[in-house]
């Protein structure tokens, strides 16, 4: 979500660095910790009240430290090692998106009750939605989707998946922000909306955002994400906002001495939940083919809870950041076979709400673009903004 335009309200990394050079990056490690002798996890600074996150670890992260139960040190190491790894499959991306029959996954799934990531187009299964929509009479429930209120970022990620860091200085309007809104919620019931970009605190309307989106989705989890440099900086408007609201303060944990505690403490007195992604001291790549030769069944499966994240953008429904921004990339580097077509995203108001999710639900064209049999993980770096970066 991050990349870069250092240009628009751009905060030199280096003040945060100077600011808080020993503030602690927040990773997430709950999950079997007394067993496996993992840290425990950070706290959610929650104004309202006081929880802990999720559990889980940092991507590609694994904890090497000596078991400290007595049952662990009671089992062989190849036990330890294949229980811990089939408990945190979820967590470790290169097993995730390893290639598998739809079988093998089902069994993977159902019967040995390994780790996916979530869906983040539907959590339900078939019959619960059949039966939530056509006996019940509900609205489809799409799980989450994500709207840009900027395409522009005043970091400079590597390889950014949003391509914030090529984007031109872009600011969602808000009238047309609230038009988009009211159809969505008109044709699908929804679980949680990321508002982000880009950097959503470098839009000077960000709160009047806030409290569009919570005016159409009263019962929604509405975050806003952010990559934490900017919030210090934002007004006693932003802070009630997000508090009147009920919306989530979600903070990329980049590896750029974020002021995390003061952050917290801002979230604490203001009565906003603060949460803190894992480290991002790793990015993954799902490398764009630029031939197009991929599988896009077969890409789409392996895509689910990784890229396969819906997004909306100009009144269309996308089913990931590739697809609605892809012009970034073709536009930069001159690549004239990857373009998407109206095949790779769905009008809201030109259709009804289970065509719609029917839609969410396959693969689109643009998936033979994405070669997850070279997914790779990478240290976060400073873009230079070659292809490279990408493919």
């Amino acid at each position: 979500m991050s990349g870069t335009r250092a240009s628009v309200g751009a905060l030199p990394l280096q003040e945060y660095q100077e600011h808080a050079p020993d503030a602690p990056v927040r990773a997430r490690h709950v999950l079997f910790g007394d067993l496996w002798g993992t840290a425990p996890a950070p706290r959610v600074a929650c104004g309202a009240h006081d929880r802990k996150p999720g559990t889980g670890v940092a991507e590609g992260q694994r904890s090497s430290t000596k078991p400290r139960s007595a049952l662990a040190r009671l089992l062989p190491a190849r036990v330890r090692v294949f229980a811990h790894d089939a408990v945190m499959r979820k967590y470790d991306l290169s097993l995730v998106v390893k290639r598998e029959s739809a079988p093998r996954r089902w069994i993977n799934r159902n019967v040995l009750r390994l780790h996916y990531p979530g869906s983040l187009v539907s959590r339900r299964s078939a019959p619960a939605r059949w039966w939530a929509t056509s006996v019940r009479h509900e609205l489809p429930t799409l799980y989450h989707f994500d709207v840009h209120i900027t395409d522009h970022c005043n970091l400079n990620c590597r390889g950014c998946g949003h391509f914030s860091n090529l984007c031109p200085p872009t600011f969602l309007d808000l009238e047309a922000f609230r038009s988009d809104m009211a159809a969505m919620a008109a044709k699908l019931c929804i679980e949680q909306i990321y508002l982000l970009g880009g950097e959503p605190l470098l839009h000077p309307q960000v709160s009047e955002f806030i409290r569009v989106a919570r005016e159409f989705f009263p019962d929604t989890r509405i975050y806003v994400v952010t990559n934490g440099s900017l919030v210090m900086r934002q007004d006693d408007e932003f802070w009630k906002a997000m508090a009147d609201t009920h919306t989530i303060l979600m903070c990329d944990a980049y590896p750029i001495g974020l002021p995390i505690d003061d952050i917290n403490a801002k979230a604490i007195a203001t009565g906003v939940t603060a949460e803190w992604t894992d480290d991002r001291e790793l990015f993954f790549k799902v490398p764009l083919d630029v031939t197009g030769s991929q599988a896009p069944a077969d890409s789409y499966r392996r895509c689910d809870g990784i890229n396969n994240c819906p997004l909306y953008k100009d009144g269309r429904l996308y089913p990931c950041a590739y697809t609605a921004y892809i012009d970034v990339f073709t536009e930069r580097f001159g690549v004239e076979d990857m373009r998407v077509s109206d095949t790779d995203s769905i009008s809201v108001r030109d259709n009804d709400s289970s065509a719609i999710m029917e839609f969410m639900t396959r693969p689109v064209p643009f998936c033979s673009h994405c070669d997850f049999d070279h997914f790779e993980m990478y240290p976060w770096g400073r873009t230079e903004r070659k292809i490279e970066e990408w493919t």
